[in-house]
């Protein structure tokens, strides 16, 4: 599978000089319907999408829409682009990892001062995958979020995984052929990342959805494969 990549030689320069690809905040997607469809909690504030393509025909409509009217480059990658490697636990954390596991970010990079990226991608290695397009983008939102307060007032939230929940569009998007990458952030503790902040991280991120307090980063930079990078195709 090849994944490709729209978008102007300004941010292509961007791309080169740094090896790593931005994640934008879903409320800033062209679709704006998107982040307009969630319940009684907005979680696209909280979500960070990569978009490409999988149509390997060039895409008059996507060169028109995303290279600077016309005048920018699609990107080619072989597959996912992204660095995945051994994920290496800083000991300043009072956190532990079992066994060997692969991470498109680095352990600095999930605990950043800005923001706590949820690392579902370590449970979910893909972490990407092909929109899908439907007439009911709304009735698949709706009770995308759910809180529940408790008696002994601790609450409980489920969230539908950042892999799946921002994997939808209508149909009128269909041309795009989308394959989309997620990542989920919640503001940074204030109190840094203490066993502390730690031991209440459910309650720390609960109540930022509640609250709608969402991360101050409007977006989040991934490396590149330096090998994929490479052999990346420009057009």
């Amino acid at each position: 599978m090849k994944l490709h990549h729209y978008t102007t030689i300004e941010n292509l320069a961007l791309i080169l000089n740094s090896k790593k690809i931005r994640f934008s905040r879903l409320t800033t997607v062209d679709d704006t319907e998107e982040s307009e469809n969630f319940g009684e909690y907005n979680i696209a504030p909280f979500i960070f999408v990569s978009c490409w393509t999988t149509n390997n025909v060039e895409s008059i409509p996507l060169w028109k829409m995303y290279t600077g009217n016309m005048r920018g480059v699609r990107i080619s990658f072989d597959g996912k682009p992204f660095h995945m490697r051994k994920l290496e636990i800083n000991s300043s954390l009072p956190i532990t990892i079992e066994g060997e596991v692969e991470s498109p970010l680095t352990i600095e990079q999930i605990f950043n001062p800005e923001c706590f990226v949820l690392p579902e991608f370590i449970t979910n290695a893909d972490f990407g995958g092909e929109v899908e397009y439907t007439d009911d983008l709304a009735g698949i939102y709706q009770d995308a979020v759910k809180i529940t307060r408790n008696d002994d007032g601790s609450v409980n939230m489920s969230i539908s995984g950042a892999s799946s929940i921002a994997k939808h569009k209508s149909k009128v998007w269909a041309f795009q052929e989308e394959y989309r990458f997620n990542l989920m952030a919640f503001p940074a503790p204030k109190e840094g990342y203490t066993k502390d902040t730690f031991n209440n991280f459910h309650n720390l991120y609960v109540n930022a959805v509640y609250f709608g307090s969402s991360p101050r980063n409007n977006y989040i930079d991934v490396d590149l494969c330096p090998e994929k990078l490479n052999n990346m195709t420009i057009t």
